[in-house]
């Protein structure tokens, strides 16, 4: 019997469970716009705790923290193809979206 090569051609059971365990993996990780808007909040009342407690140097150093986050993900997401609007959501999913995750 001759082998088919294409797109045509069924996948092989190695194939299969690569296709599967790929699928799993992008589940675990996917974010949504409102975790990143939580962890916006989230990062927030945490620099405004560090003001309050610690004073304004603290608060700026990690607030200089996250904003040196977005912009090296926005450097990355811009040096990956996307633009514009697109790119800066993309940053913003980078740097927030961990709080979908709790």
């Amino acid at each position: 019997m001759r082998e088919r090569n294409g797109a045509d051609r069924e996948p092989n059971a190695y194939e299969r469970v690569l296709a599967e365990d790929r699928r799993v993996v992008r589940e675990l990780f996917r974010v949504s716009i409102g975790g990143a808007h939580a962890g916006l909040v989230i990062t927030a009342v945490v620099v405004a705790l560090f003001a309050a407690i610690g004073g304004a140097r603290w608060a700026l150093i990690v607030g200089g923290a996250v904003a040196a986050w977005f912009a090296v993900a926005l450097f990355v997401v811009r040096r990956g193809g996307r633009r514009g609007r697109a790119a800066a959501v993309r940053a913003y999913l980078l740097t927030f979206g961990w709080a979908g995750w709790l």
